[in-house]
């Protein structure tokens, strides 16, 4: 398939909320192909930690879009993107990613026994899934889409950059 089809392809798949699994690309395919991702992608570059987002996986993504970005205050996320900031950067993305697949089954299934659920990110700190009002939340973030099967995993689309307590002891 031509490359410029398939991007078109999993805009419209992606757009009308179609599960893109036909015509999957990796994590970072697919949130270039979406065009509302772009300042996660510039921050994972920046974190070096695109390589995990484009690894075989099984990884299962909190993709926060550029709305969420922007409600992180200027000077917080400048600092953040700044080279000397580098590992805080690395440690906030970590923060997003969960080495294999959270599947909303799984979820569900663990909220009949408990009111949430806890899954360690990539960086070690928890995100804490939960129901509120029938919509999932990790760590206070709303899922406003997901999950989404891609190659190398699932996407949910956040709408809050999860920004963890620092400092926290990276496991990255």
């Amino acid at each position: 398939m031509k490359p410029w089809l398939r991007t078109g392809l999993l805009c419209l798949a992606i757009a009308v909320g179609v599960p893109v699994a036909a015509l999957a690309a990796n994590i970072v395919q697919t949130a270039k192909a979406d065009g509302h991702f772009t300042m996660l992608l510039k921050a994972g570059e920046a974190a070096g930690v695109a390589g995990w987002l484009q690894s075989p996986g099984p990884i299962t993504v909190f993709a926060p879009t550029d709305a969420a970005f922007a409600k992180v205050p200027k000077a917080m996320l400048d600092e953040l993107m700044k080279p000397a900031n580098h590992t805080k950067l690395k440690i906030t993305m970590g923060g997003h990613a969960v080495a294999g697949l959270v599947t909303e089954a799984d979820i569900d299934k663990g909220l009949t026994m408990a009111p949430t659920v806890a899954v360690p990110s990539m960086n070690g700190s928890p995100l804490v899934i939960k129901r509120e009002g029938g919509a999932l939340t990790v760590n206070g973030a709303h899922v406003i889409k997901g999950p989404m099967k891609v190659d190398n995993g699932l996407v949910y689309i956040i709408d809050t950059v999860l920004v963890p307590p620092m400092p926290i002891q990276p496991r990255l």
